[in-house]
């Protein structure tokens, strides 16, 4: 096996390498979101002019994002939990983190559109926390995904079923 690669799949391989480009793409926007929220010496301006990059790179985050979720919850979902079920356990746990992941990104762009002029260095504070939020949940969902869903992925899909797989989560995220 490839040391770049934990797992044997090609399917598996795939979501992993945008796994990496997703983080990549995270640790564009998550200094921005700490830094307005922890460092006390920032001034409003300063504030501001990070809060409006960091809403840019959050946009730009989300279809790749979302492109990766769709991928997971059309194919890699249904195809572990035609084994082990989605009424409980590891794949319902997994597409509710999904949800959470869009509801603090989503109250992140919702409180941040319009003019960013009229907002205090608090209200900015307060809303760039669901970022730094969403960030962490993530960061855990990636490590979730690739420690517990993805071996049962690999333990249980027969070879046709990790070339189906296979088929339709080959495709770009950006």
């Amino acid at each position: 096996m490839n040391a770049r690669f934990k797992f044997d799949i090609p399917a598996l391989r795939v979501l992993e390498n945008e796994h990496q480009l997703l983080i990549y793409l995270m640790n564009q926007w998550h200094p921005l979101a700490r830094e307005i929220v922890e460092n006390d010496r920032i001034d409003e301006n300063s504030a501001r002019k990070s809060f409006q990059r960091l809403r840019r790179k959050l946009i730009d985050f989300i279809d790749p994002l979302k492109n990766h979720t769709d991928k997971e919850e059309k194919y890699v979902f249904p195809a572990l939990a035609k084994y082990v079920g989605n009424e409980q356990g590891p794949v319902l746990t997994i597409e509710e983190e999904h949800a959470e992941i869009d509801a603090y990104i989503g109250h992140f762009l919702h409180h941040s559109r319009g003019n960013h002029i009229t907002l205090t260095l608090g209200e900015i504070r307060e809303i760039a926390k669901d970022a730094c939020e969403a960030y962490e949940v993530i960061t855990f969902h990636f490590i979730k995904e690739e420690s517990i869903i993805f071996p049962m992925v690999q333990s249980i899909l027969k070879p046709k079923e990790q070339y189906y797989l296979l088929e339709n989560v080959y495709d770009f995220i950006i």
